[in-house]
């Protein structure tokens, strides 16, 4: 079975409240997932976002499943490419050790406007000013 799983993060401020938003689609069904975060910057955020997506998934996907992991922050899609983050490798180490038991990841960038389902549900998760 093939998971196409969107993310996102949200965060108030250069170093505020911040939450992630989490979009799986399979053959026939749409999963969503929202999460509160602590306050931390964005980009750690991102990284956050993405494990909360794969612990969200391990609920539902075998090891022989597909996971197409669609998110619009370059710096996390990079990290899962390259294989390095500078100042995330925990996070990337992390994230990693949740993927060793799938067979077939595909990682993709993807415009912000293609991300709006994550998007909202990282900004439903944000709480109120």
């Amino acid at each position: 079975m093939i998971f196409k799983i969107y993310v996102d993060a949200a965060t108030r401020g250069q170093n505020g409240p911040s939450s992630a938003g989490v979009l799986i689609l399979t053959q026939q069904q749409q999963f969503q997932f929202k999460h509160s975060l602590p306050e931390m910057n964005n980009h750690l955020a991102e990284f956050k976002a993405m494990s909360f997506a794969l612990d969200c998934v391990a609920n539902m996907a075998q090891p022989d499943d597909t996971l197409m992991l669609n998110d619009d922050s370059k710096i996390v899609i990079d990290a899962l490419s390259k294989g390095y983050a500078k100042h995330f490798m925990d996070d990337l180490r992390h994230i990693n050790a949740q993927l060793e038991p799938y067979a077939n990841v595909i990682v993709n960038w993807i415009p912000e406007k293609q991300n709006h389902g994550a998007h909202q549900l990282a900004q439903q998760a944000l709480p109120p000013l």
